[in-house]
C-alpha cells in the first residue's frame, strides 16, 4: 500500500462512495436480458447507472446515444477532477480524452471519417482538415499534446500517455502505482490487438477490472486511486454503451454515409 497523502482525503471519501455504487453482476445480467432500448433505459434510470442517461431520450438513434454518452463521460471526469487536490486536478482532467483515443487514432491514419465524427464538436474541426494537417491543427487546442501521435507511425494513445505522465505528482511513492495503471491499460490494449477474430473481449475486460479494483483498494489517499476509479468508470460506460448501441441499431439500423 502506498503512503497516505491526506490532501486526497476529500477525494477518497467521494471516490469510495461512488465505487460502492458501481453495478453488480446481477445488475448487468438484468440489463443484458432486456431486449428493447427504451426498456433498458428505464432499468438504467432506476439503478446504479442512472447518472449516465439523464439527458438521453427514451428512444435515441445510435449516433445521438453515443454523443450523449460522450458528453456525460466528459462531465463525469471533470467531476472526479474537481474532488482532487490542486496538484492532481489537471492530471485527472486529462483522462477525459481517453474515450476519444480510438477515433483520434483513426483520424491519425488518414482517410475518410464517418458522419458522426464530422458532427462531433471535438472531432469535427480535425476531420475538416486534410489528413496531413490534422496533427498541426491541434496546436492551441486542449488536444495539442496529441499532435505527436499523428506522426509516422501514428500512435495517439502513446502521445496521450506521454503527456499524462508529465502531469503526475512528484515523487516515486506517488508515481509507482500510476505506472501500474499505465501497464495495466497497455497490457489490455495489447491483448485485444492480438486476440483472434472469433474471441470476445469479456474475459480481458473482467481481468482488467479486477486489477484496477486492486489498485484502487491498495493505494487509497493517492493519485492512483483516482486514476484507477476513472478507468473503472470508463469500463462501466463502455459496457453500457455496447448494450444500448446494439439495441438502438436493432430498432433503427444505420446506413453508411
Amino acid at each position: 500500500m502506498s503512503r497516505a497523502d491526506l490532501s486526497y482525503a476529500y477525494a477518497q471519501a467521494r471516490l469510495q462512495s461512488r465505487f460502492g455504487e458501481r453495478p453488480h453482476t446481477s445488475d448487468w445480467q438484468h440489463l443484458e436480458a432486456t431486449r428493447d432500448v427504451g426498456a433498458v433505459l428505464q432499468v438504467v434510470r432506476a439503478g446504479r447507472l442512472a447518472r449516465w442517461t439523464a439527458r438521453i431520450t427514451s428512444r435515441p438513434g445510435v449516433h445521438e446515444l453515443e454523443r450523449r454518452l460522450r458528453e456525460e463521460w466528459m462531465r463525469a471526469v471533470d467531476e472526479v477532477a474537481s474532488w482532487q487536490p490542486g496538484h492532481w486536478r489537471e492530471g485527472t482532467r486529462w483522462m477525459r480524452w481517453i474515450t476519444y483515443l480510438p477515433a483520434l487514432q483513426k483520424l491519425a491514419r488518414g482517410g475518410r471519417a464517418p458522419a458522426w465524427m464530422r458532427a462531433d464538436p471535438i472531432l469535427g474541426p480535425i476531420v475538416a482538415r486534410e489528413p496531413r494537417e490534422r496533427g498541426p491543427s491541434l496546436a492551441g487546442t486542449p488536444l495539442a499534446p496529441l499532435a505527436d501521435g499523428f506522426g509516422t507511425p501514428p500512435d495517439v494513445a502513446k502521445a496521450w500517455a506521454a503527456h499524462w505522465q508529465t502531469l503526475w505528482p512528484d515523487g516515486e511513492t506517488a508515481r509507482r502505482p500510476l505506472r501500474q495503471v499505465v501497464a495495466l491499460m497497455r497490457s489490455h490494449r495489447q491483448r485485444l490487438a492480438e486476440a483472434p477474430p472469433e474471441a470476445t473481449s469479456r474475459e480481458s475486460i473482467q481481468s482488467l477490472e479486477r486489477r484496477l479494483e486492486l489498485v484502487f483498494r491498495r493505494h487509497p489517499l493517492s493519485a492512483a486511486a483516482g486514476a484507477a476509479y476513472v478507468c473503472l468508470m470508463q469500463l462501466d460506460l463502455q459496457r453500457l454503451r455496447g448494450l444500448l448501441a446494439v439495441r438502438a441499431l436493432r430498432d433503427d439500423p444505420v446506413t453508411a454515409p
